[in-house]
């Protein structure tokens, strides 16, 4: 049985995918990866080309995320094509703050190619340049900052469970 650091069990749980739990985090933790890793390709070629077609071609790919647990395009490929490359898992759904996070991302992919298509890339770079960076971060980490924004927006203090503990998940501790 594969097992996953406490920093990445917790990092998933941010995202809502406490139900899951050690073996099945583990077998996810590097899956769950290709989408905010395809996304960092894609989201850099478009601001490399400064090209607000591309971006906003971008924009259903997103939306299908945050409108679709199962159904997000960039998983879709994954779950019906790479996976079976590797012998991996397919993705489980996505849950509302990966989702939430979709919606931020969509949005700031919107405005950034508006503003390539308005003549004012430097917004277009910065506005691009945050998915670009979140996107790197819950690539390389598994940390969610849509999910972060979620949680301290809309969550109470939710209740998850962590290496056998019931644990809140904003990490304040143990809950009894």
């Amino acid at each position: 049985m594969a097992t996953v650091s406490a920093f990445t069990e917790r990092n998933l749980n941010g995202q809502g995918f406490s139900y899951l739990d050690l073996d099945a985090k583990s077998r996810y933790a590097l899956p769950l990866r290709f989408t905010p890793a395809l996304c960092v390709v894609l989201i850099a070629i478009g601001l490399a080309l400064q090209s607000p077609v591309w971006l906003a071609a971008l924009v259903p790919i997103g939306l299908s995320g945050a409108l679709f647990p199962r159904g997000m395009a960039t998983d879709v490929v994954y779950n019906f094509g790479v996976r079976h490359l590797f012998g991996a898992p397919s993705l489980p759904p996505t849950p509302k703050p990966r989702r939430f996070s979709y919606i931020l991302s969509t949005t700031l992919g919107v405005g950034a190619a508006l503003a390539f298509q308005f003549g004012l890339p430097v917004l277009g770079f910065v506005l691009g340049g945050f998915v670009l960076v979140g996107a790197t971060i819950l690539t390389t980490t598994l940390w969610c900052l849509g999910s972060w924004i979620y949680r301290m927006t809309f969550s109470r203090r939710l209740v998850v469970r962590q290496s056998g503990r019931r644990v809140a998940a904003d990490g304040r501790g143990i809950v009894r």
